[in-house]
Formats: structure tokens, C-alpha cells, sequence
């Protein structure tokens, strides 16, 4: 199913602020693996920065996303619920909806400029988490940004692909008016030759009339290949 506007506008936002902490970051994790008991979860966005420190990051913009069976993935070292600014405004009490420990961010558009900006409205507490969990979302967030990369270059070579194809399209079209033009050429010869011969009253052929015609004007004659 597409995403909606204001979740990919958020993604976006969470994105751009990994850039500007210079941050890893991804998203839609699946998280561990199914021969480990997990692998039917997925974080919306996930992070991870020099020191090792995890936050997760889960996205709802409607009530109904909000209020779905759906599972919230609260792994992280520290865990933000990320909320649209018109869903914000729908509701009142947040304990119904997330953990004392989970902080609450507000993301809304900036007017006309198709930018989103994030404001944090609680802050999250920080999760210890054991190793054998700390090592499992880091090897979830390598595999999903693994590939991640993949489809970024899946999608770069399909728009060289779909680049190249237009060329072709646009060289065969090329060469088909081509081809046109020469059999109207040709045609035109054919009816100029066949007018000097009933004129001359002997056989004509264009090129000879061309070649003297250039002999008389002082031209240098084409060089036989």
C-alpha cells in the first residue's frame, strides 16, 4: 500500500536530521531474524550513532494508524513516537497510545515550501538493552540499509536503462526520417532523369549533370574513395 504524504514527508525529515548528526539511519527495519524468534517486526526508522546508541523511531499521522492492532517496536536505547501535527491535535491522552518511557514528536510542513520540521514534545527516557539485543538491532539496521543501497542502485541503473532506451528510440526515429528523405531523393533523381532524357533525347544521369555543372564553376570534384 503507498505511504501517505505526511508519512513520507516525515521519513524525509528523519532522514535529512541523520545527514545534518551524521548519523546512520534507515527505514522500515525488520527486526532480527526468524530463526531467532523474531523477523515479523519492523521499526519505522531506525538510528545509530558513533557511540552505539540506538533510537527507534515509530510513525502514525492518522488515528486509525494510531489505534491499530498493529505492534509499536520500542527497542531502542531511546524510542520516539512520531505523530503528524493534525493527528496531534486529535488526541488528548498519549499514556493510552505509549510507554511513560517513549517521547513524543511533533512533525508538521513548513507553508509552501514542502519541507517538515520535527519538535520533540516529550522527551524519551533512556532503555538499557542486553547485548544479545544490542547486537541484533545492529545487525538489523546493517541488513535493511544493505538493502536499501541495493534498490537505490537498482533504481539508478533502471534510469540509465530507461535513458538508454530513449536514445534508441530517438536514433531509430532519427534513422527512419532518414531513410525517408533518401527515397523521396531518389525519387526526385528518377524524375529529373527521366525529364533531361526526353528533353536531350538520350539517357541522362543526375550525377554526370551534377559533376559538369561543377567542372564549369571552377569546383573541386569529390575524391573517389
Amino acid at each position: 500500500m503507498a505511504k501517505r504524504k505526511e508519512t513520507l514527508g516525515i521519513e524525509k525529515a528523519l532522514n535529512e536530521m541523520c545527514r545534518d548528526k551524521r548519523i546512520y539511519g534507515c527505514e522500515e527495519i525488520t527486526i532480527g531474524f526468524v530463526n531467532n524468534g523474531y523477523g515479523d517486526e519492523i521499526v519505522d526508522f531506525m538510528t545509530m550513532d558513533s557511540k552505539g546508541i540506538i533510537r527507534c523511531y515509530e510513525i502514525k499521522v492518522t488515528v486509525q494508524d494510531l489505534k491499530s492492532s498493529a505492534k509499536k517496536s520500542w527497542y531502542g536505547h531511546y524510542n520516539y513516537l512520531v505523530v503528524s501535527d493534525a493527528l496531534l491535535n486529535k488526541i488528548g491522552d498519549w499514556e493510552k497510545y505509549k510507554p511513560n518511557h517513549v517521547g513524543l514528536i511533533r512533525a508538521y510542513e513548513l507553508r509552501y515550501h514542502g519541507v517538515w520540521q520535527m519538535v520533540t514534545v516529550f522527551n524519551p527516557k533512556r532503555q538499557e538493552i542486553d547485548q544479545e539485543t544490542n547486537n541484533m538491532l545492529k545487525e538489523s539496521i546493517i541488513r535493511s540499509m544493505f538493502y536499501k543501497m541495493l534498490k537505490y542502485k537498482d533504481s539508478s541503473d533502471m534510469d540509465k536503462a530507461n535513458a538508454l532506451k530513449k536514445e534508441v528510440i530517438r536514433a531509430n526515429e532519427e534513422r527512419k526520417k532518414a531513410e525517408k528523405q533518401y527515397v523521396e531523393l531518389r525519387k526526385n533523381v528518377k524524375r529529373y532523369e527521366r525529364a533531361m532524357r526526353k528533353i536531350e533525347g538520350k539517357r541522362v544521369y543526375f550525377e554526370d549533370v551534377v559533376i559538369n555543372k561543377m567542372k564549369i564553376a571552377g569546383m573541386e570534384l569529390p575524391q573517389e574513395n
